[in-house]
């Protein structure tokens, strides 16, 4: 009998949001936005599994994006444009799974924190959008390891700190 390989979630793909009702108005690339941003967020917090980034020859461009010397969404091609739990160490993969789901973790701080552009798919490949987000995404890490590492997160609890936050911040 062999071992069971272990299975693979994809918790998003640059395909599901361009098929179908993609803005007529937006180029395809900026239906990757969003995710280009989360494997930035990875990359910055050593999430990305060491293997993965060898055997699939994107130890250049993860570098790049490290020292911000390419824009968040320079392993879209690379990738074929998914965010998969092999991609990602275990933490990195037990965390998005908890957080990416849809509706409810990243994909509703993402529209949080950018509004209307973030439903358009009108958003930068840019820092300044990684650099709005990333605190958010910061917190609602340190709130997961603070709770135990749960399979799904409390949302609400963290929404009036931040807000108190970016208000402060004269947002």
């Amino acid at each position: 009998m062999q071992p069971e390989e272990p299975s693979i979630t994809e918790f998003d793909l640059w395909r599901w949001h361009t098929d179908g009702a993609f803005p007529k108005d937006q180029l395809p690339e900026r239906g990757y936005v969003h995710i280009g941003v989360y494997l930035a967020w990875l990359i910055n917090h050593d999430m990305l599994d060491p293997e993965w980034v060898a055997r699939s020859g994107v130890t250049p461009a993860v570098a790049a994006i490290a020292a911000r010397d390419e824009t968040p969404c320079a392993l879209r091609d690379s990738t074929g444009g998914r965010l998969a739990s092999d991609m990602l160490t275990a933490d990195g993969a037990q965390f998005t799974a908890a957080y990416y789901a849809p509706e409810y973790g990243y994909p509703r701080d993402w529209r949080w924190i950018l509004g209307r552009r973030a439903d358009r798919y009108d958003v930068p490949d840019e820092w300044e959008t990684y650099d709005r987000i990333a605190p958010l995404i910061d917190r609602r890490y340190a709130a997961w390891v603070a709770a135990g590492r749960p399979e799904l997160m409390s949302m609400p609890s963290l929404l009036p700190g931040w807000l108190t936050f970016w208000r402060s911040k004269g947002r």
